[in-house]
């Protein structure tokens, strides 16, 4: 799925051709809409925003005062949006859940990079997402400079907890994976399991909910398998496993914890 289908379903949700209230309003009158920031905050999902617009009724015109990533300060004008009063109507509540939620994750994004105290950790957002809705919720990541874990279940082998029961001898099916020239992700909950994995040629080691002291044993153990830090990572404690030895940080509440920013569009 692309942008211009995911929006189309978004619309066809919202019902916009079905719009009662609008269609009380006399039609064909030409508006100008002011689109602000009510708070501050990195902005992100512009081209989403405008193609909601363009998707209602071509010959609306959308012009930006700002570009994608940029911190915008509360009460600056982000948008002028012109055409016919209905088609303003229909499109702006879905253009703008575009817009706050994507704005939203970015700068999430960036709020957890700039704890980063090892900037050479790339951090990865999860599949942790409302169902559905992974394409805007990834790409806000990604333009933020964290990379999707793996896009969704064909992308790459991905051992966790829950796998790994049903397998009487681990080693030999994580051998086996190998052979199928995909990326291979082994989570490891434990000290003993996590170095039973460090000679295995799979490409990083998931240490999930490890302590930072666990953290610190197994990084003067390990010398050169990828490692991957998950579980229970939030703003107030990434600066305590962003360690030299770690190469990624994955985090569910880039996705999962989405906190859309406050965006108004008011006909003027």
């Amino acid at each position: 799925m692309n942008f211009k289908q995911h929006i189309k379903l978004a619309l066809a949700e919202d019902q916009y051709q079905k719009d009662i209230t609008t269609k009380l309003i006399k039609p064909t009158i030409k508006c100008k809409a002011i689109v602000k920031a009510k708070e501050s905050f990195h902005i992100y999902g512009l081209k989403w925003f405008k193609e909601v617009f363009k998707t209602v009724d071509k010959n609306t015109n959308v012009k930006f005062m700002i570009k994608d990533g940029d911190m915008i300060k509360k009460g600056k004008v982000i948008a002028e949006v012109k055409g016919i009063n209905h088609s303003l109507l229909k499109a702006e509540r879905v253009a703008l859940n575009y817009l706050q939620t994507m704005s939203g994750t970015y700068d999430l994004c960036i709020k957890y990079k700039n704890k980063l105290k090892n900037k050479k950790i790339r951090l990865l957002h999860t599949r942790k997402t409302i169902p559905l809705f992974r394409l805007p919720l990834s790409e806000s990541c990604s333009a933020a400079g964290c990379l999707p874990h793996r896009n969704d279940l064909s992308s790459s082998v991905l051992f966790k907890e829950n796998h790994l029961k049903f397998l009487p001898d681990p080693i030999v099916i994580i051998k086996k994976a190998i052979k199928l020239h995909k990326t291979v992700v082994v989570e490891a909950k434990t000290l003993r399991f996590a170095k039973s994995l460090v000679d295995l040629k799979i490409d990083r080691i998931l240490l999930d909910n490890f302590t930072p002291t666990m953290l610190k044993n197994f990084l003067k153990f390990n010398s050169k398998m990828k490692i991957e830090i998950s579980g229970s990572i939030n703003l107030n404690n990434i600066h305590n496993f962003s360690k030299k030895g770690v190469n990624f940080i994955s985090i569910g509440a880039l996705t999962k914890n989405i906190y859309s920013k406050d965006i108004s569009m008011i006909i003027v």
